[in-house]
């Protein structure tokens, strides 16, 4: 379930917010924001996922390893 949730984030993130960047019509010296600020935020979101599965799949193991379960 956490697998499938946080992909789904990703998808979201890479995908959702790069269809919707135009609508967010900013431009600083002549340079489109929208578009650095959706492909900054899409690899902030990968990296709060990849930090989220890490700390879940070690707390998972923590809990196996305490159970003498060996897999």
């Amino acid at each position: 379930m956490l697998r499938a949730a946080l992909l789904l984030l990703w998808a979201a993130a890479s995908f959702g917010v790069a269809w919707f960047a135009r609508d967010l019509s900013a431009t600083v010296a002549g340079w489109p924001l929208n578009f650095w600020l959706a492909a900054q935020g899409s690899v902030l979101v990968f990296l709060l996922v990849v930090v989220v599965y890490a700390w879940a799949m070690n707390r998972c193991e923590r809990q196996r390893a305490d159970q003498g379960i060996d897999r």
